[in-house]
C-alpha cells in the first residue's frame, strides 16, 4: 500500500473512532481514550514506535471494545510503514475478525495480500465487497487490475465499464480499459481510449507514456519517442519514462491513427 494511501486511512479510522467515543455514554475518562488520543498525537508526528505501544496498550485496558477495530486497523498500517507486511496482515484480520463488513480493512488487507504476492486472496477480498455492493470503484478497479493480468479481458473490461458508467471521466478506469482493449487485439478502440483521456487529462504524464508504448507496439517509433518526451517533460523525475525512451532505436517512422 502507498503511504499516501496509508495516511488517508489512518486519517479516515481517526475520525470514525472519535465518533464511536462520542456516541459511548460516559466514556470520555477512561484510561483507554486517552491512550488512544496519545497514539493519534505520536501517529501524527510520525512517531510510530510510541504510537504501536500505546495502542497495544489501549487494547489490554479495554479488549472488549467495540471501537477496538480501528485499533487494529491502526496497528496493521503503523506495521506496513514500518516494513511488517506479515504483521499487518495479522492485525488486518483481527480487525475484519470484528467487523467483517468493514469496506475499508477488507481493501487494505486485500492491497497488502497484492503486496504480498497473494493475488488468489486479493481477489476473494475485492469480490466479497462487490457482492455486498456492486460500486465501490477501488474494488472494481483493482479486480479489473486483476483479471486483465489473469487475461480474463473481457471481465476486466466489464469491470472498468462499471466504473466509467459511474464516473464517466474516471482516468484509471479509461487507462485500464485503453490497455485491456490493446492486449486483447483492439488496437483501434485502445488508441481511441487513451488519445481520451490524454484529451482529458494533458498535463498528466501517465496517458502520454502509456500511448508511446502502444506506438511502440505499432513500430511508430517516431511517435513513441515523441511522447516520451512529453511524458518527461511533464514528470522530469520519472526514470521509467527515461529508460523506455533510452532503449528506443532511431528506426523506422510512423503516422498515428
Amino acid at each position: 500500500m502507498s503511504e499516501s494511501r496509508i495516511r488517508y486511512f489512518m486519517k479516515r479510522v481517526i475520525v470514525l473512532f472519535f465518533a464511536t467515543l462520542a456516541c459511548t455514554a460516559g466514556f470520555a475518562q477512561r484510561a483507554y481514550e486517552q491512550l488512544v488520543r496519545r497514539a493519534v498525537t505520536a501517529m501524527e508526528a510520525d512517531s510510530l514506535q510510541l504510537a504501536d505501544s500505546l495502542l497495544r496498550a489501549a487494547l489490554q485496558e479495554e479488549p472488549a471494545a467495540a471501537s477496538n477495530v480501528l485499533l487494529w486497523g491502526h496497528l496493521a498500517s503503523i506495521a506496513e510503514r514500518t516494513g511488517r507486511e506479515h504483521e499487518a496482515l495479522e492485525h488486518y484480520n483481527k480487525a475484519l475478525g470484528l467487523a467483517p463488513k468493514s469496506v475499508e480493512m477488507r481493501l487494505c488487507r486485500a492491497s497488502l495480500y497484492l503486496k504480498l504476492g497473494n493475488e488468489v486472496a486479493a481477489l476473494e477480498d475485492y469480490n466479497t465487497i462487490l457482492k455486498a455492493n456492486e460500486d465501490v470503484t477501488e474494488a472494481l478497479l483493482m479486480r479489473a487490475w486483476i483479471r486483465q493480468r489473469q487475461r480474463l479481458y473481457k471481465d476486466a473490461r466489464a469491470d472498468y465499464e462499471h466504473v466509467l458508467r459511474l464516473e464517466p471521466m474516471h482516468e484509471r478506469a479509461l487507462q485500464g480499459l485503453a490497455i485491456v482493449n490493446d492486449n486483447d487485439r483492439r488496437p483501434h478502440e485502445a488508441m481511441e481510449i487513451i488519445n481520451r483521456v490524454i484529451a482529458l487529462y494533458p498535463k498528466h504524464a501517465a496517458g502520454y507514456a502509456l500511448r508511446a508504448g502502444m506506438e511502440l507496439k505499432r513500430g511508430l517509433k517516431d511517435l513513441a519517442e515523441e511522447d516520451y518526451n512529453e511524458a518527461i517533460r511533464l514528470e522530469p523525475d520519472n526514470t521509467t519514462y527515461r529508460l523506455a525512451r533510452a532503449q528506443l532505436s532511431v528506426r523506422g517512422r510512423g503516422r498515428r491513427k
